[in-house]
């Protein structure tokens, strides 16, 4: 199938001036109110987030750029969602409990951001006196504003709140006492009915870690009544393929420092490393299958491609590609090659 490449040319040029730039300026006040945060672990916490894990609300916000969001109004939402997330994360990695309950509680301030009906409570179960000085209520109060100036908001909510809860439930189930881990991601993993996408149960589990489905769905709210049809395939292209290409390639890069450093690696699940090529390639064809569902698959599938060249060309795979980088790389075509050179040379498509 013939690409065109004016339009790839003229999304990664809008990334790059437009869309980045703005990630950037909108990040400013929540890393000033960071500093701000009473608790010093806490405080150093939500800074290490933002510093290191900024390049998620970067990521993301390709789905809001101008041609998509004239107005800027979904990345209003993404970007302090997004650094909820990863605030979330870091505090979870790093944090004084690993509790089910405790984890369960600080991951409903997710549910609150997307739910503005939903009544806002204490998030730090295991330490009440623990002050981060309004920090997370003021980025779920941000969401919830954001939210408010999208016309179509009511028709996507509840698939938004869903991956919200795919989501948390990841979060917490990963992060738990480690001898339970597996066992509950696999109860999880089928009562979910995870099989029934022909997925291992990592593979479901990586889909939920991703946020870009929220995102692509709250893109379709900007309309006031946005089509049915376009709400179920757009779901149907991002939660699980289009988010197990994400995560999975994550974790794939991850490998040898979540190793080092006892973390659950998805990748690592799989029986041996012949495996893993076969399986990402699947997961990226089934992806690109369901982009053509959609009157705008070209721009999805632009993103597919753009998730093999930016994670391809980051550091920790090497300047050398050989292997599943590789192959994967060339099965993209030109577009995925193009962005892991550009990637590669600015980190930026």
């Amino acid at each position: 199938m013939q690409e065109d490449y004016r339009a790839v040319w003229q999304w990664s040029k809008e990334y790059l001036q437009v869309v980045r730039p703005e990630v950037q300026r909108l990040l400013r006040p929540w890393q000033a109110l960071a500093q701000t945060i009473p608790d010093p672990v806490l405080r150093q916490q939500a800074l290490a987030s933002l510093s290191t894990k900024k390049f998620h609300c970067e990521g993301g916000a390709v789905l809001a750029g101008p041609c998509r969001d004239p107005e800027g109004r979904v990345l209003e939402f993404l970007v302090p969602y997004q650094t909820l997330c990863d605030y979330l994360d870091t505090v979870t990695d790093r944090g004084p409990s690993n509790d089910p309950v405790d984890l369960n509680c600080l991951h409903q301030s997710l549910l609150a951001a997307v739910d503005p009906r939903r009544p806002l409570s204490d998030f730090y179960r295991w330490h009440p006196q623990k002050s981060d000085g309004g920090y997370v209520r003021s980025l779920l109060e941000a969401c919830r504003t954001a939210l408010s100036q999208l016309p179509g908001y009511v028709a996507v909510a509840p698939e938004v709140e869903q991956l919200a809860r795919y989501y948390i439930d990841l979060q917490v189930l990963k992060h738990g006492p480690i001898a339970q881990r597996t066992d509950q991601l696999q109860r999880w993993y089928h009562d979910c009915q995870g099989v029934r996408y022909g997925l291992h149960w990592w593979e479901f589990a990586a889909a939920a870690g991703s946020t870009l489905g929220i995102f692509a769905l709250l893109n379709r709210a900007l309309q006031e009544h946005p089509a049915r049809v376009l709400l179920d395939r757009t779901v149907a292209l991002y939660f699980p393929w289009m988010g197990a290409l994400h995560i999975l390639l994550d974790y794939y890069i991850d490998q040898a420092e979540d190793l080092l450093g006892g973390d659950l690696n998805f990748v690592a699940c799989y029986r041996s490393q012949n495996e893993i090529g076969p399986r990402l390639s699947h997961i990226y064809q089934k992806t690109l299958e369901f982009t053509h569902a959609l009157p705008d698959g070209p721009f999805h599938r632009y993103i597919a491609r753009g998730l093999l060249g930016f994670y391809f060309a980051d550091a920790k795979v090497g300047y050398h590609l050989s292997g599943v980088p590789w192959r994967l790389l060339r099965g993209g075509g030109v577009t995925a090659v193009g962005l892991y050179i550009a990637a590669r040379h600015g980190r930026s498509p």
